[in-house]
């Protein structure tokens, strides 16, 4: 049976980014985002996560600065900000910073995972019970 990103841990809210091509590289393949940041030893995931969580302004320099230290794809160095506009455009859940309110403050809205942790309690919690069911010899 082949193991599915939630399998693995792995937040599928992130396949659309981690999936999307940066070019092509010396040799003629097709480089993901995903494939660009495991070749440059960064986690990709948690990459993803950290992206999607930070404003527009700093998450296009962070995006730009891989995108620059990535020299597996030639065109890159004449893109990288295109490129990292639409890549940044399939991170899930950005957090934006809203207008003034009425009081003056920014607000900012951010949305929580939710049902991940959820699953892995229940997990746990099965697996303890297998455990203890085990040791008893039941």
């Amino acid at each position: 049976m082949a193991m599915s990103m939630t399998q693995l841990g792995q937040d599928p809210a992130y396949a659309r980014f981690l999936g999307a091509p940066v070019g092509e590289d010396r040799t003629g393949t097709s480089v993901s985002v995903l494939s660009m940041l495991a070749r440059l030893n960064v986690d990709p995931w948690n990459e993803a996560s950290d992206l999607a969580k930070m404003q527009e302004a700093p998450a296009r320099q962070r995006l730009e600065a891989l995108l620059a230290r990535f020299e597996d794809v030639p065109t890159l160095l004449a893109d990288q900000g295109r490129v990292a506009s639409g890549l940044l455009a399939f991170l899930p859940n950005r957090a934006k910073t809203a207008g003034p309110s009425g009081n003056g403050s920014v607000a900012q809205s951010v949305k929580l995972p939710t049902g991940a942790p959820l699953y892995w309690i229940i997990a746990a919690a099965l697996f303890l019970g297998w455990i203890v069911t085990l040791a008893q010899g039941n």
